[in-house]
């Protein structure tokens, strides 16, 4: 729709156009200070907000609606153009303004936000408009893409450099085994390793789709690099064995497994086949084959868990720690917090949360976690694998990266929202939805009072414990190999197998297992 100025304006009387702007409480405040020193100003007819900015946003023109309200507020008010400043991340918001305002005929301009702009978030802005320079209609909707943050800025902290020099010597002109290659850290650890020239890289991954992401992407960037792509799940021992034997690797890092803490707890038989069977069969394999090191990816979710995750991941330690007496393989674990920007992490179900206009979830306002980026953790691991056993100790070690402080998760949506370019409140609420099952409000990294040793690298440690006694770890595997096989028939494992007597197993195998924290009453945060 176009309104012609009224004729004869007053001197003091802004002549612009009638100008309506759709942004966030802190981009129509930008926009509308710039707008002011043009000549000549358009007239400000008013702004429409998130819906979550209207009670706390104080913009400084007239605020006529939500997002969800723009056809009505179009409707009441005679404009000129409406600019459209949605932050990146709210990009599905800003899809639907630009449908209804192209279904209105409204000329519309959509520019990035400052915060966008000055965090290099996307291209220049393109101008968008449904009418095209002859006047024609044109169906245009605005070019926007998904959100982007810096893990680092996110998380305010710096890693630490490599010894390379010795993870060099650890990997370089030897065959190097990855599995759950596809996965977030087996991922990174295999553009890290690739990097040092390995005789050869053998990915690893159950996921058909996952692995030929992470082969086409290691042939992309080290193409002359020899590599193997192999589709299999290692809890399939024989099988297992075979591929170790037909590669004769000389490191295996074990990054496979199920790490999602309320699904497992609704399927712990999954949880411990993967985690505690798909770890035995791998390690088996190593020892079975001569392999030089192994390295398992553990969890601080395996110090005195409260989930069925945690509990197999445990068992999964103490299982390679027992091995570590009896085979010539150098075993050892790295244990780590969670790490930002993997699948199941908060960023993209966050990020996901604003560009649908949705409030963004926290399971408790006190719950806090250990956090580090991808390719800190993944680095850090490989550290760890140069580390193992070289004071001579016979290798077995549990390594401990160092995580920093734990950081409150409530403080860390704040964080993310502010570096959208929106203020929490005042733009998106937070909501409390409730402590999962098998979650804590805390992790820890380590028991209390176990001997902490330090490394020759700053940000490696050693949690020095005594390995299970040797008959009782037979009983566990025992104890598991029976519940595997239900009525003693190996086709068709755990098809048998009651769930409590899984969780009866584990708190057995596992005596230091807590319970869960119970979930508080969900709510809305209101966010200074």
């Amino acid at each position: 729709m176009f309104i012609t100025p009224p004729a004869n304006p007053s001197p003091n009387t802004p002549t612009g156009p009638r100008t309506l702007i759709i942004g966030t409480a802190l981009s129509v405040q930008q926009w509308v200070h710039a707008l002011t020193i043009l000549d000549p100003p358009p007239v400000m007819v008013g702004c429409v907000l998130p819906r979550a900015s209207l009670t706390a946003a104080h913009p400084p023109t007239t605020i006529l609606g939500d997002i969800d309200e723009l056809e009505r507020v179009l409707a009441g008010v005679a404009v000129d153009q409406v600019i459209v400043s949605l932050p990146l991340v709210m990009a599905e918001q800003a899809r639907r303004v630009g449908e209804t305002l192209d279904r209105l005929g409204v000329t519309w301009r959509s520019v990035q936000t400052l915060s966008d702009q000055l965090a290099g978030r996307t291209p220049p802005p393109r101008i968008h408009t449904n009418v095209g320079p002859s006047g024609e209609r044109v169906n245009l909707t605005a070019s926007i893409g998904g959100p982007c943050v810096d893990p680092v800025l996110l998380l305010n902290r710096r890693s630490h450099s490599l010894d390379e020099g010795a993870i060099r010597r650890t990997l370089g002109g030897r065959v190097v085994l990855i599995t759950g290659s596809g996965g977030s850290i087996g991922s990174e650890l295999a553009k890290i390793v690739a990097r040092f020239a390995p005789s050869r890289l053998v990915l690893v991954e159950r996921s058909e789709n996952a692995l030929f992401e992470i082969d086409r992407q290691i042939a992309r960037t080290h193409p002359t690099l020899p590599r193997s792509a192999v589709l299999h799940d290692v809890t399939n021992a024989p099988r297992t064995q075979a591929v170790v034997m037909a590669h004769k690797p000389a490191v295996i890092f074990h990054a496979a497994a199920h790490k999602h803490v309320p699904m497992m707890e609704d399927h712990p038989s999954d949880a411990v086949e993967n985690n505690f069977f798909g770890t035995r069969s791998i390690a088996d394999a190593a020892a079975a084959n001569a392999v030089d090191r192994f390295v398992m990816i553990s969890t601080d979710k395996a110090v005195n868990p409260s989930s069925v995750m945690g509990a197999t991941k445990r068992l999964a330690e103490l299982y390679i720690q027992y091995l570590n007496r009896r085979s010539d393989t150098n075993y050892s674990m790295v244990r780590f917090g969670n790490v930002l920007g993997s699948a199941c992490s908060v960023l993209p179900i966050w990020a996901q949360q604003i560009m649908q206009g949705h409030a963004v979830t926290v399971t408790h306002p006190d719950m806090s976690r250990y956090f580090m980026t991808i390719p800190e953790a993944a680095g850090l691991v490989l550290q760890s694998a140069a580390l193992s056993n070289s004071d001579g100790g016979g290798g077995g070690e549990v390594f401990l990266l160092d995580m920093g402080e734990p950081i409150r998760i409530l403080d860390l949506a704040r964080r993310f929202i502010r570096l959208q370019g929106l203020e929490p409140d005042a733009d998106v609420p937070i909501e409390f939805t409730g402590i999962r099952p098998g979650e804590k409000l805390f992790e820890e990294l380590a028991y209390g009072g176990e001997d902490m040793i330090p490394t020759p690298h700053r940000s490696v440690r050693i949690w020095r414990t005594t390995p299970p006694e040797a008959a009782r770890m037979r009983e566990i595997i025992a104890l598991f190999d029976r519940l595997r096989s239900g009525d003693g028939s190996w086709g068709h494992p755990w098809q048998h197998t009651p769930r409590e007597a899984i969780l009866a197993a584990l708190r057995d195998a596992v005596p230091e297992m807590v319970a869960p924290a119970s979930s508080p009453t969900s709510g809305v945060a209101k966010v200074a």
